[in-house]
């Protein structure tokens, strides 16, 4: 028997975007739709969209039991935890009686008399009778979470084709899979380019999201380059930039990327900065800003949490990982961290999904991923609003060294790029030339004979920024989106905050800076005319000419200056 129709009822709190796929989630049932996908980006409230489907399914096509999966168990009690707050902004009055599926006492769902059952997708695998019996003596309503997970091939789409459903709604922030699998039971269509390319209900666009406000961060990302000097396995002597890289032969490429991560010379300047921000933003809001560093191995997290307490030993790290750590140990330290114990989590693959602290506010990239939709999830994990603080202070900072595989990212934050099309084969088989990570693959038959590539020196060679408005300029911040950072606001005036300069420091930055550069351009300078004569020397008396600066160097500023002439000679002598 079809229940009163419930519609939500419409209330300020519900966001565009919400009210908009509640809406259109309506309007397809009632024209005979029975399965749909909404894409929203991540901050946005899936959950809301989830719970107000049940209540659009219960008026349109009498769903009396939502049936609720999540792929992680994080996720499962996000969900169980925010039924209610879902209700009260979709504005629904209807009674539920939620549980949390365990499926050694899947009695207790009848018994209890349960509406809402939230349950992951590993349970319903494992026991798909259970569900199966569940859904033939009700009317369920089916809610999938990270849809992306249910690809057409694998074991959870395929438990879940026995489930005997009324309606099903798909959620996702970001649909196209890396493997690019299709998506089980999801609608695509023909993309112009050719393939397939997917088409869900309704996409709200990240675009979207930050001009709404009180959704997402705004974002700095800083892209450092570095010059490198690198002997290649013939034993050839050469050097370039990261941001030149894709010049190298792939081996080459995977070589030194995978040296970098370990080079302190390349790590010290990116945890510098890393540091530095989260230092000053902690002391503006104690309280209110986190950390969160990305590591490729779980030995890399390991030496990058020894090389934060050796630089940044005020700094409260920890570490969470899946190698010699216990899952109730990670468990314990991912909840402290949340607590606020720590300021920063060095990690691998524990801020996956569910990962939900908006005091995050700095990131540190120092991991193997590249392609775009992992990367635009972990750059989800700082982006969610933190409403404890102004809009003015939501700014997520991200630090990464030049690479080209930055490309496409760059481009989608730019422009916020259409999801990637499919190629679809005979029988429906999906497949897709990937860019996988090249530091990824396993070494070639005729590559593992061959001698490593070695780097001989890592230098700093500059900053490019990516900000709000998605113009990409080297040394230049701008916005993302076309979307302006909000001004700073203060009711009173603040007080000027002490300054104190710490000379010895200033200075030795400013010598090293000065050496770096000097010693690059007479390395270059020899290269192209040989050794036969001292090139420091002779570098540091072009420079006395063109400067008219004779004598030793006493300031840090002076040191400053003949390293920004030596930087500018060392490019001009690699052209």
């Amino acid at each position: 028997m079809t229940s009163p129709p419930a519609q939500p009822r419409a209330t300020q709190r519900l966001r565009p975007g919400q009210a908009e796929a509640l809406s259109r989630w309506a309007t397809a049932l009632r024209d005979g739709s029975r399965t749909e996908l909404v894409v929203v980006p991540v901050g946005y409230g899936k959950t809301v969209i989830g719970v107000g489907s049940f209540e659009v399914a219960a008026g349109v096509v009498g769903a009396d039991t939502c049936l609720y999966l999540t792929p992680t168990d994080v996720l499962r009690s996000q969900v169980y935890g925010g039924v209610e707050r879902a209700l009260g902004v979709v504005g629904s009055s209807r009674p539920i009686r939620k549980i949390l599926a365990e499926n050694a006492t899947a009695g207790r769902i009848r018994g209890s008399g349960a509406n809402f059952i939230v349950a992951s997708y590993q349970q319903v695998a494992a026991a798909p009778a259970i569900y199966a019996n569940l859904c033939k003596d009700r009317r369920v309503h089916l809610v999938c979470d990270e849809a992306h997970h249910l690809s057409e091939s694998g074991s959870w789409a395929a438990a879940l084709a026995q489930l005997p459903v009324a309606s099903r709604l798909f959620l996702s922030a970001t649909p196209v899979r890396l493997d690019r699998e299709a998506i089980a039971n999801v609608r695509y269509l023909p993309a112009d380019e050719g393939g397939v390319v997917i088409d869900p209900l309704l996409h709200v666009s990240m675009r979207q999201a930050w001009k709404e406000g009180a959704i997402l961060k705004h974002l700095t990302m800083q892209m450092k380059d570095y010059a490198v000097e690198l002997r290649n396995s013939e034993g050839e002597v050469y050097e370039f930039t990261a941001s030149e890289m894709a010049e190298l032969p792939d081996f080459d490429q995977r070589c030194v990327r995978q040296q970098l991560r370990w080079n302190e010379d390349y790590v010290a300047p990116l945890v510098r900065e890393f540091a530095t921000t989260l230092q000053t933003k902690i002391a503006a809001a104690k309280g209110q800003h986190q950390g969160l560093v990305f590591a490729a191995t779980t030995e890399h997290a390991n030496h990058l949490y020894r090389l934060f307490g050796r630089w940044h030993s005020s700094l409260r790290c920890v570490v969470v990982h899946s190698a010699e750590i216990s899952d109730s140990e990670n468990a314990n330290r991912l909840t402290d961290f949340h607590a606020g114990r720590y300021d920063v989590l060095i990690q691998v693959k524990k801020a996956s999904e569910g990962f939900d602290a908006p005091t995050v506010s700095v990131l540190l990239k120092l991991d193997a991923v590249f392609s775009r939709e992992p990367v635009i999830q972990q750059l989800g994990r700082g982006l969610r609003f933190n409403h404890r603080l102004p809009a003015s202070q939501n700014l997520l900072n991200v630090f990464i060294g030049r690479d080209p595989r930055l490309g496409s990212i760059i481009e989608h934050l730019e422009r916020e790029m259409p999801p990637a099309s499919i190629q679809q084969r005979a029988g429906n088989d999906v497949e897709y030339e990937s860019d996988h990570d090249l530091d990824d693959l396993d070494p070639q038959p005729d590559e593992a004979e061959r001698d490593l590539p070695e780097i001989l020196d890592v230098t700093e060679a500059g900053d490019a920024y990516l900000d709000h408005t998605g113009r990409f300029l080297e040394g230049q911040q701008l916005t993302m989106f076309g979307v302006a950072s909000p001004k700073p606001t203060s009711d009173s005036p603040r007080a000027a905050p002490v300054q104190v300069v710490d000379l010895a420091a200033e200075m030795q930055e400013a010598v090293e800076y000065c050496k770096a550069w000097t010693n690059r351009a007479a390395k270059e300078r020899a290269r192209k005319m040989g050794r036969g004569e001292n090139h420091h020397a002779a570098l540091n008396l072009a420079y006395g000419r063109a400067t008219g600066r004779k004598g030793s160097l006493s300031t840090a500023a002076e040191y400053r200056a003949r390293g920004d002439w030596m930087k500018r000679r060392y490019l001009e002598l690699l052209k």
